[in-house]
Parts: structure tokens; sequence; C-alpha cells
């Protein structure tokens, strides 16, 4: 799925659509490492990142374990976690956030692999 937006220029309609979709996520979330008022863990360097490892951030366990057996976040990792937290890792504290549009989650991963570097 992923696919369908490589190649696709910077600044276009799916970078401005995954920046609206990203204020659904900024209530929890920064892109700023040293921002400390979010309960979520920054979103900065987030693709490679193995889950539950940002030094600084109390994870759930369930994400530490998941980190520990190997998920990555990739795009394709980020698509599935966010369509469903808990189907990818049971117990996530961000277990009942949702973001069921395919088209929206694509948006808001091609958008973050440009603005978390």
């Amino acid at each position: 799925m992923l696919a369908l937006l490589v190649g696709l220029r910077w600044g276009s309609a799916w970078a401005q659509e995954g920046e609206r979709v990203f204020q659904r996520c900024y209530a929890c979330h920064s892109l700023d490492p040293a921002e400390r008022g979010p309960s979520g863990p920054t979103l900065r360097g987030i693709f490679g990142r193995r889950a539950g490892t940002l030094d600084g951030f109390d994870y759930s366990q369930s994400l530490r374990d998941a980190g520990r057996a190997g998920l990555v976040w990739s795009g394709e990792a980020l698509d599935r976690f966010l369509e469903d937290p808990e189907a990818l890792v049971p117990g996530v504290r961000m277990g009942g956030v949702r973001l069921r549009d395919s088209a929206e989650r694509l948006a808001l991963i091609r958008w973050l692999q440009h603005a978390a570097k």
C-alpha cells in the first residue's frame, strides 16, 4: 500500500493530508524530541526504531515486549499499528485509538517519513 505514495512530491496534496491527519496525533505525540508535555513518545526518528525503546519514555510492558520480539517501526508496521494498535500489540496503552481510513494512514505515514527525520 505504501508504494502508492512513492514518488509523490513533498508539499503536494498527500503531504497536506498527512499533516492534517497528524493533528489527531498531536494531543499525545510531538516531533520535538525535547518536548516533555505530551503523554506519548516523540515521533522524531521513529522509522527504523525498535518499538518501546526510546530512552526517557515509560512504555507499556506490551510495547517493550513487542520491541524485544523484533517489532521495528517501518511504514508497514505503522500502517498495521495505526489501523488497530491492539491487534498488533495486545495490551498497548494506545489500544483505543484507531485510524481506519487507509488513505489517511498512508498520507500520515508518508508525511512522517519526511517530518519525523
